[in-house]
C-alpha cells in the first residue's frame, strides 16, 4: 500500500515539475526582451543572405557610451555609401504612427498598447555614432526594421520597412562616398571607442535604460510662470467735499438761463416783466443744505428774471457731475 502511494506522489511531482517547467518556458518565450532577440536574430540572418560581405560591413548589439550613460544599437552596417544604423522591431497586429508622433500604437483585436516612435528612439543612436566618429550627418541613414506578423495601418517614411524590406531600401543608396581605406579607418576607431561586448556591459546598459525610465516615470516639478504679475491699480481718490459755505455768493443771470429752456405760456395777470438790462445783482444766502443725490451743498438761487421771477430754487453745487436743482416750495 505505502508503495502505491510513493508511486503516485512520485508521479504527481513529476508531473507538476513539467508543468512548471513549461509555464517559465512559456513565459520566457513571451517575454519582451526574448522577442527582442529574436527579431534581432531575424534581422541578422537576413543581411547576411541578402547583402553582399564584401561591400557591406554588418556589426550587432554594439553599446556605445554617451554623456548621460550609454546607448545600444542593434545593427551596424558600414558600406561604401554610408553607414546604416538599424532599429529592430518585433510586433505583430496593426500598427499606426506618423514621423511627428512620440508614441506609436499596436493594435491585436481589441487590446491597444502604445510605445516609443522608433525613429526618435534611432534618432539617439545616429547622433551619438556621428559625434564618436566624427560622421557628417548626410553620411549616417536611419532604418526601422518591422519584422513579425505586423501590418503598416497608416503611411509610413521609407526608411521604416517591414519584413526583408529593409533590404532594398539600404540597395537604394549607390553614391560612393567612403573609400575602401576610409571605411577600414572607421572601423577601427569604432572598436576604439565601443563598449567591450559582453554580459558585464549588457547588464550595465540594461540599468542605466530602468533609471531614464525610472526618472521619466516621477512627475516633473512644477516651473512657476516668468509672466510678470500684473500692477494692482491705484485706488481712484474720490473727490474731496468742500465744506459748506458760510455765505454763498451767485449770479443769478447765468442760473436763470439755464433753468429756462422750454416756452412757458404766462397767463395775462403774471406778464413777465420787461428784462433789466442792468447787471445782475449779487444775494447773500445764510442758509446751506446737502445734496440728495452727491450730498454736496446745495446753493439757493433768487430768479430774477422769467416766469419764476422772485422765486427761490436750491441748485447743487457739484455741477460737473450732478445736476439736482429743486424748488424752494417743495424743499420746505
Amino acid at each position: 500500500m505505502n508503495q502505491i502511494f510513493a508511486t503516485a506522489f512520485q508521479g504527481l511531482f513529476l508531473y507538476l515539475g513539467l508543468a512548471l517547467l513549461v509555464a517559465v518556458l512559456l513565459g520566457v518565450l513571451r517575454s519582451r526582451r526574448f522577442k527582442g532577440w529574436r527579431g534581432e536574430r531575424a534581422v541578422q540572418n537576413t543581411i547576411r543572405k541578402h547583402l553582399n560581405p564584401l561591400v557591406y560591413v554588418d556589426l550587432h548589439n554594439v553599446t556605445l557610451p554617451t554623456a548621460d550613460g550609454s546607448t545600444q544599437i542593434d545593427h551596424l552596417i558600414f558600406s561604401p555609401y554610408g553607414l546604416f544604423v538599424l532599429e529592430t522591431k518585433n510586433y505583430q497586429g496593426w500598427i499606426f504612427g506618423s514621423e511627428r508622433q512620440s508614441q506609436w500604437t499596436q493594435q491585436i483585436f481589441k487590446k491597444r498598447s502604445r510605445f516609443q516612435n522608433p525613429l526618435r528612439q534611432n534618432y539617439k543612436h545616429t547622433k551619438a555614432i556621428q559625434e564618436l566618429l566624427g560622421l557628417a550627418p548626410e553620411h549616417v541613414h536611419s532604418v526601422i526594421a518591422f519584422v513579425g506578423d505586423c501590418e503598416f495601418k497608416t503611411e509610413m517614411p521609407p526608411q521604416v520597412t517591414r519584413g526583408d524590406g529593409f533590404v532594398s531600401h539600404i540597395q537604394s543608396f549607390t553614391q560612393t562616398v567612403w573609400s575602401p581605406e576610409q571605411m577600414q579607418e572607421l572601423l577601427d576607431k569604432l572598436e576604439a571607442v565601443r563598449l567591450q561586448p559582453g554580459r558585464a556591459t549588457d547588464k550595465q546598459h540594461v540599468a542605466h535604460v530602468k533609471e531614464l525610465q525610472a526618472a521619466k516615470s516621477q512627475p516633473k516639478p512644477k516651473i512657476p510662470s516668468k509672466t510678470p504679475a500684473r500692477p494692482k491699480p491705484e485706488p481712484v481718490a474720490e473727490p474731496v467735499k468742500p465744506p459748506p459755505p458760510d455765505v454763498v455768493d451767485i449770479l443769478l443771470e447765468p442760473v436763470a438761463a439755464a433753468m429756462v429752456e422750454l416756452p412757458v405760456d404766462v397767463p395775462p395777470e403774471r406778464a413777465a416783466p420787461v428784462p433789466d438790462r442792468t447787471p445782475a445783482t449779487v444775494n447773500r444766502m445764510n442758509e446751506v443744505r446737502e445734496c440728495p443725490q452727491c450730498t454736496w451743498p446745495l446753493r439757493k438761487l433768487v430768479m430774477q428774471r422769467g416766469p419764476l421771477a422772485g422765486q427761490g430754487v436750491w441748485r447743487c453745487t457739484n455741477t460737473a457731475a450732478c445736476s439736482f436743482v429743486q424748488e424752494e416750495t417743495s424743499q420746505s
